[in-house]
Formats: structure tokens, C-alpha cells, sequence
């Protein structure tokens, strides 16, 4: 029987690449889930660092002439 002019094997077909779509949709937000979460591990094992701005200088600058 066909179904607005598609044979049972173009629906078989439509299914299964639909199915693999749904799978890389899924395996795609795994990854992403995944790799946030080793980032934050990541950033929450360096020990912080201070800021280290830059000194004024308290030299005064050389005069020629």
C-alpha cells in the first residue's frame, strides 16, 4: 500500500535515517553535557591566581635639553 505515492520501503527508509537523526541529536547534547562538565572540573582544580596589576612608577621621566 502506498501512502501519497511513497512504497513501503521509501517509508521504511524515512524511518530509520529519522531514527538516526534522533541519535545524533542525542550523542550530540551527551558531548556537550560531557565536555561542560570536565571544563568546570578543569577550572575548579587550578588554584585561582591573584590579579596582578601594573605599578605606577614613581620615577620622574629624563628631561633633555
Amino acid at each position: 500500500m502506498t501512502l501519497t505515492g511513497l512504497s513501503n520501503r521509501g517509508l521504511l527508509v524515512i524511518a530509520v535515517l529519522v531514527g538516526i537523526l534522533w541519535g545524533l541529536i542525542f550523542a550530540e547534547r551527551a558531548i556537550i553535557r560531557r565536555a561542560h562538565r570536565e571544563s568546570q572540573l578543569l577550572l575548579r582544580s587550578r588554584p585561582s591566581m591573584p590579579v596582578q596589576y601594573a605599578q605606577p612608577s614613581l620615577s620622574r621621566p629624563l628631561r633633555r635639553g
